[in-house]
């Protein structure tokens, strides 16, 4: 830890790069002892020298008060390996001390605008004889200690999430497979990642991948420092794979193996290839195909690759078209060996490198590198390749970027065949147009119902309803005719007028925009989706959801029709039975004039009114008032009727229109939604395992 300078003058056995704090006063004295420019480091067996005669109580005092200005400042160690510091062991953290201007000041005020920054690092500023802080000599060796350009090209590896990762893989999965896509692939990805995972390891799989005659064998016994795999000019030379691990890692690579079907394995004492399990891969341009066959079913589960070219074939098209293309973005731990360098001169082989390099760009995997080697001559041939073999990546590391480069390929794949890898997932066709289909359907729906007949119906049942209620005994009679006779149940019934509605034509022209609609956007859907669109807009299938669409909301709109009814038909009603009565009485008053017109007996005069007789004007009255009645019964039932009727297929109109909008495109919008989905997959799979 650093200790602050005290109020009085440093002694000898601090060390000699003193630095000044401004606002601190030290002792001006030209003694030996003193914190000035004349200042010597006290040698062992020399007396200690006297105190400053400038501490005086005032000036202790005031550098007490200031003393808060010296902390936080570090001095130097002593040439003995021990801490200077100062005699107060006030034991505060503090940092380093400064450099430059400020360390030679002369009368302790520091000016911190001129001071000129460090030229060099810390550990450089001191003196030769003093200690480097804290590690500095050590990231000192790291710095200066430069590696080639193929050993750090594999030395890093982010962090990445695995779990995140397949947990992406399975959404993109679900999302394919809702869009009608192909995800057998990405299955047995998903697959083959969490098998990996089940073979936990200190070492990882390193694949030897070539052509016929690159020298794969010849590079292994290289790397091997001993014969490992038969090499031989016999094409196809290696057969079976081959697998070169270290002893220590033999037990713990059995079962990894074993997945791997490996049988033939040789083993090694370790040393700094001690995390490496190296697998010589059979020819993948091999005659016999089943050689091909075994390198297409091993490729997918090895950790990282040396892919083997020569200057003959290092542009060869299975290489690069069938294995470089699609595993490089696959694997993070690869690098391309142009062996066989010896056949050419250096600078061909430079060309020949960067020509390769050149080549890898265009095939889309510029970060992996190329180096050369000479497999023939041994070790001395392969130093580039065994720097970045021993390039000190953790096993672990790379096994999980493997599989989070491969579950986000797989996702990548499946993006790409919904068209959804790329920008942002876009609906496939605009709103605006889909509410102008989903509008004509509406109207082509509801002129099917028949909404003015509905008004129709509901007017009719309000009036009927009005007429068992408030006609009197006529009304009643006539009700009763009307409801046997099954005129009611025609003409006046919106509910039974709703439910059939099916048979007043076929829904075919009403779901015609809407299958116009999604046929048109075919020609813009990548291929892969054309045939799960066309799905969605089979007339069968349009007409079979609308149908459903319109039962659904018109049984839920039925289940709650009331006819209106109101007070003043009771009133009418009563009205119109003191109107019967009296037509009753003015009928037998009538017939009983013509009757007993000669009966033996005295006759009582017939009033008149006027020159009416009484029967007959109550007669006249009461058809009168019983016509009236029934004209101002049918005229509020009419009325309360139509404002019912305009009611219900304003409701049934709104229903249907809200019922089409939302049920009929579900298949669409599922559609769509998967997509968004599959694209939301692809960003986490970007974000969380690049």
């Amino acid at each position: 830890m650093v200790r602050a300078i005290g109020s009085r003058c440093a002694r000898s056995r601090q060390s000699r790069p003193v630095v000044r704090i401004g606002r601190i006063r030290l002792c001006r004295s030209r003694r030996p002892g003193c914190l000035d420019g004349s200042y010597r480091r006290r040698r062992p067996g020399a007396r200690r020298p006297q105190a400053c005669s400038c501490t005086s109580r005032g000036a202790r005092s005031e550098r007490r008060r200031r003393r808060g200005d010296a902390r936080r400042v570090r001095v130097h160690r002593r040439p003995d390996g021990r801490r200077g510091g100062d005699r107060r062991r006030d034991g505060i953290p503090q940092s380093e001390a400064s450099r430059g201007d400020l360390r030679r000041r002369r009368d302790g005020g520091a000016n911190l605008q001129s001071a000129r920054p460090a030229p060099y690092p810390p550990h450089l500023a001191l003196r030769g004889r003093a200690r480097p802080f804290r590690g500095a000599s050590t990231r000192a060796r790291t710095h200066a200690r430069a590696c080639s350009r193929a050993a750090c090209s594999g030395r890093r590896h982010r962090a990445v999430n695995v779990d995140r990762c397949l947990g992406s893989l399975d959404e993109a999965i679900a999302a394919a497979k809702a869009l009608g896509l192909d995800a057998s692939a990405a299955v047995v990805t998903r697959e083959t990642t969490r098998a990996r995972l089940g073979f936990p390891s200190s070492a990882y799989v390193l694949a030897l991948a070539g052509g016929t005659g690159v020298g794969k064998s010849t590079l292994l016994n290289a790397i091997a420092g001993e014969n490992v795999s038969l090499a031989s000019a016999r094409r196809p030379t290696t057969s079976e794979a081959v697998a070169w691990v270290p002893s220590s890692r033999g037990r713990e690579l059995a079962g990894l193996l074993q997945w791997l079907g490996i049988s033939e394995v040789r083993e090694h004492a370790g040393g700094a290839l001690a995390d490496v399990a190296v697998i010589d891969l059979p020819d993948f341009d091999s005659i016999a195909r089943a050689h091909r066959d075994r390198v297409d079913a091993l490729l997918p589960r090895v950790d990282a690759v040396l892919w083997i070219v020569d200057p003959e074939k290092y542009k060869d098209h299975v290489m690069h078209g069938a294995y470089l293309r699609e595993f490089a973005p696959r694997i993070r731990r690869q690098i391309v060996v142009l062996n066989r360098s010896d056949l050419l001169t250096p600078e061909d082989t430079r060309r020949v490198a960067d020509d390769m390099r050149d080549q890898l760009r265009k095939d889309g995997a510029a970060a992996v590198d190329v180096v050369a080697t000479r497999a023939r001559e041994g070790a001395a041939g392969i130093r580039e390749l065994r720097e970045w073999l021993e390039s000190g990546v953790e096993a672990k590391r790379v096994v999980a970027s493997r599989i989070a480069a491969e579950a986000r390929e797989a996702v990548r794949d499946l993006a790409a065949g919904a068209g959804v890898l790329e920008g942002t997932a876009a609906p496939l066709i605009a709103p605006a147009r889909r509410e102008r289909a989903l509008s004509s359907v509406a109207a082509g729906a509801l002129a099917l119902i028949d909404v003015a007949g509905l008004e129709r119906q509901a007017v009719a049942a309000t009036r009927f309803a009005a007429r068992r209620r408030g006609a009197g005994p006529l009304g009643r009679l006539t009700s009763a005719i009307y409801r046997l006779s099954g005129r009611a149940r025609t003409s006046a019934d919106p509910v039974d007028f709703l439910r059939r509605w099916q048979l007043r034509g076929s829904l075919a022209p009403a779901v015609e925009p809407l299958r116009d609609l999604v046929t048109s956007e075919l020609p813009s859907v990548p291929a892969p989706l054309r045939g799960a669109l066309a799905a969605l807009s089979a007339p069968a299938l349009l007409d079979h959801r609308l149908t459903e669409t319109i039962d659904r909301s018109l049984g839920a709109e039925t289940a709650n029709f009331q006819v209106p009814t109101s007070a003043l038909w009771s009133v009418i009603s009563i009205a119109q039975y003191a109107v019967t009565a009296l037509l009753v009485f003015s009928l037998l008053w009538f017939a009983s004039l013509f009757v007993i017109h000669d009966a033996p007996v005295g006759a009582i005069p017939v009033p008149y009114l006027g020159p009416v007789p009484t029967p007959v004007v109550l007669l006249a009255a009461s058809l009168l008032g019983g016509y009236i009645l029934a004209k101002l019964l049918g005229l509020h039932a009419g009325w309360l009727g139509r404002r019912w009727a305009k009611r219900v297929s304003a409701r049934i109109s709104r229903e249907v229109r809200q019922a089409i909008a939302d049920n009929l495109l579900v298949p669409l919008e599922q559609f769509e939604a998967s997509r968004a989905a599959l694209h939301n997959a692809v960003r986490a799979a970007d974000d969380g395992c690049s």
